[in-house]
């Protein structure tokens, strides 16, 4: 069963620069707040700085790469896949975390899957983890890679002890086809 998937090396190293520079040069970073509620920053559970944009406006070739990954890696039949946010920019800086939370809700429950791009490792700490039952799974780390997950799995990004870890996150939302034709092959 489909539980997460990682792609190794989905942006290239200079791909990766160019986001956190016109993200940091761009872009005004709030204090990251929870459950989708805009304003609602409790600092016991989510300690970062976000920021939203359309980012296919400067990277226009990146909604359509990570929708052809996702369609090679992942099979969603009778159902379009299409995002329903813009793109989070996230900073972790040293102290900085996410606690166990799942990225769907009542207020979020658009998504079906979330997705996050690494776009530095050059910081310690800031283990992206997912948790099934009572097994926990870390995510390997590596500057470009790409973690596709179901938003119900909850995982969390434990606190940055070194450096600041940078990471560009979106989701997916799915809606049925109409008039969808099921087959055997």
């Amino acid at each position: 069963m489909f539980r997460y998937k990682v792609i190794k090396n989905f942006l290239t190293k200079e791909e990766c620069d160019l986001i956190i520079k016109f993200s940091k040069s761009n872009l005004s970073l709030t204090k990251a707040s929870i459950g989708g509620n805009i304003g609602n920053v409790d600092e016991t559970v989510r300690k970062s700085k976000i920021s939203f944009y359309k980012y296919e406006k400067e990277f226009p070739y990146l909604k359509n790469k990570i929708l052809n990954e996702i369609k090679s890696n992942i099979e969603v039949k009778g159902y379009n896949i299409e995002f329903t946010e813009p793109f989070q920019f996230t900073e972790y800086k040293k102290n900085q975390y996410y606690n166990w939370h799942t990225d769907s809700s009542e207020n979020m429950n658009n998504r079906y899957c979330s997705i996050v791009i690494q776009l530095n490792d050059l910081y310690t700490g800031g283990e992206l983890e997912l948790m099934n039952e009572n097994e926990i799974e870390q995510l390997e780390k590596g500057k470009g890679n790409l973690f596709i997950f179901l938003s119900n799995i909850t995982h969390r990004v434990k606190p940055v002890t070194k450096g600041t870890r940078y990471s560009l996150v979106n989701w997916f939302g799915i809606n049925k086809i109409e008039g969808y034709k099921k087959t055997l092959i």
